[in-house]
């Protein structure tokens, strides 16, 4: 059994672990006291701080594109890919043997699976047009090649047996789990941080259209504020664009960039390391964290709404650390969204939006 309830990391938020519900609980810092998991608030908004070593991340970088490589290869056979965390080495699923022939003929490790991803991925998109209790989340899972759906423990609502029920009947492809917390946005606490009034967030990275410059941090942070502050109270600009939910990002137009400096630290790229790579995260809270990729394309649904297409890891995030950067070396990975309650012992789920989706949609690149 996993542990934690889901929600924002910002004093706003959102892996496999412990059940609960999802709820956003956003607060400000003249409460009284925030809720466990806030918003990722940037350490400092003028540069996102250098990267941790992260072991051979240029190999890591090619273990990457191999993967994508070799899933596209397969086509209609593909079942996605994933890290082995015991060996290290890439693994390809898919559904044929002559299919895994040509992987193995590629170098890579290849395992027979019985459904495919194209599969998976409409089963998912069926649940995720129906209508999920609070507190759940679900996704693909390439490890078991299942849909996964995480059900807080004791959370027995009729709204969550007709999901339940709906799960259950595309059969062995869906497997439900049940984890020990309720997923909920982190809720917005004091910290070093880009800021808003009370509300406290991090900055995941900066982007540039033409020679205007834009703080890229998580939705239900832009939502909660407007006018933005470095920690310092260095003017930032004001709030751009919000999506959330449905998406969790937000970008912030700077106003000076000149006086601001504001960099992107040791990020030059943005992409997507296979599940199984190991990834780290920096916010205002908890600094830099590092952990693994469980997942992709998780939805989650907050008790403010549902948001589909993140990154479910098991690194740890704070209340606070909510619009942050989860990066592995150079690579810009995801923006902080949430996670599960009850600290970050085993079992711990975390939730990224993604920040090549944030990036496109605002049509911006990176500074």
């Amino acid at each position: 059994m996993r542990s934690g309830v889901l929600r924002y990391a910002a004093g706003g938020s959102r892996g496999r672990s412990g059940g609960g519900k999802v709820s956003v609980a956003m607060k400000r810092f003249s409460s009284a006291r925030l809720a466990a998991v806030s918003l990722l608030g940037g350490a400092a908004l003028a540069a996102v701080p250098a990267l941790a070593a992260v072991p051979a991340a240029a190999d890591q970088a090619s273990t990457a594109a191999k993967a994508h490589q070799l899933t596209r290869q397969a086509g209609e056979h593909a079942a996605g890919a994933y890290v082995d965390r015991s060996s290290g080495q890439l693994v390809v699923n898919v559904t044929t043997a002559e299919a895994a022939q040509r992987v193995r003929d590629a170098g890579a490790e290849a395992r027979v699976v019985d459904d495919s991803m194209r599969r998976l991925q409409n089963i998912k998109a069926s649940l995720d047009r129906g209508d999920g209790a609070a507190g759940l989340s679900w996704g693909t899972d390439v490890v078991t090649n299942s849909v996964v759906v995480s059900v807080p423990s004791g959370q027995d609502n009729a709204a969550t047996r007709e999901f339940l029920r709906t799960a259950r009947s595309h059969g062995d492809a869906v497997r439900i789990e049940r984890v020990a917390g309720t997923v909920r946005p982190m809720a917005l606490q004091p910290g070093d941080a880009i800021q808003s009034g009370s509300a406290t967030c991090s900055a995941a990275v900066v982007g540039v259209s033409g020679s205007t410059e834009y703080v890229v941090t998580a939705g239900h942070c832009t939502e909660a504020g407007n006018s933005w502050t470095t920690s310092s109270g260095q003017t930032i600009g004001n709030t751009a664009d919000s999506s959330f939910p449905g998406n969790d990002y937000g970008t912030i137009e700077v106003s000076d960039p000149g006086a601001l400096g504001a960099t992107n630290g040791s990020i030059s790229s943005v992409g997507q390391p296979p599940a199984g790579s190991e990834v780290c995260k920096r916010g205002s809270t908890t600094g830099e964290t590092c952990g693994t990729i469980v997942g992709y394309d998780r939805t989650v649904n907050y008790a403010e709404g549902t948001v589909t297409g993140l990154i479910e890891t098991d690194v740890c995030v704070q209340p606070g650390d909510s619009g942050g950067a989860l990066y592995q070396g150079s690579t810009g990975v995801g923006i902080v969204s949430g996670g599960t309650t009850g600290g970050c012992g085993s079992g711990f789920q975390s939730f990224f939006q993604p920040v090549n989706e944030a990036l496109d949609a605002n049509g911006l690149s990176l500074k």
